[in-house]
């Protein structure tokens, strides 16, 4: 997870908020599992309060909190051995400041203490479903857009994500044009 809200983002009114609202989430998991959080060391003694003292807080660098996109993608090798995927986040198709958060997906691999899979695909973990059987779901309007992988094909994306996750098929939703942030979730209330 990250504590990572940040005002400019999210505003003065709500952030509090967000971060409450992330501390309770950090809190009940840690109830049944370890729970690893990102925090920027200007805000570890609030987040410290917040969550207690069954969450492990990690100084980094952030400009946001969302970790399905930011953070790696887990896989499995064909050897068997944990592995983490880093998708190049730029920022929801440079949308978005992300200098620090496009540095997250190597801090948690190293901090994982699994080897980062590089790519040049550039994907944020939160566009894409995986079923676990070897299916993905995936939209064009936000992978194929050129403000993440201009140039390249439908074709040349399957070529390079299936093996990196161990697909057989991907399943293609259009999404919608200009709606590449969350196209997937736009798509399917549509």
């Amino acid at each position: 997870m990250a504590f990572g809200a940040e005002e400019s983002i999210w505003g003065a009114e709500l952030l509090p908020v967000v971060q409450q609202n992330l501390a309770t989430i950090a809190r009940t998991i840690a109830h049944y599992e370890p729970v690893s959080m990102l925090v920027r060391e200007s805000e570890y003694d609030l987040a410290r309060q917040m969550v207690g003292d069954k969450v492990e807080l990690v100084v980094a660098d952030l400009n946001d909190l969302w970790m399905r996109d930011t953070g790696p993608v887990f896989v499995m090798t064909q050897q068997g051995q944990k592995a983490a995927v880093d998708f190049n986040f730029n920022g929801w198709g440079n949308k978005q400041q992300h200098n620090h958060d496009a540095k997250v997906a190597k801090l948690v691999a190293s901090k994982a203490g699994v080897k980062l899979l590089n790519t040049r695909l550039v994907l944020e973990g939160g566009g894409i479903e995986v079923d676990g059987q070897g299916t993905a779901i995936i939209t064009e309007s936000c992978t194929l857009n050129k403000n993440r992988n201009p140039g390249i094909s439908k074709a040349e994306f399957e070529d390079w994500l299936m093996p990196l996750l161990g697909l057989n098929k991907i399943i293609w939703l259009p999404g919608i044009k200009g709606k590449d942030i969350n196209a997937m979730l736009d798509f399917l209330a549509y």
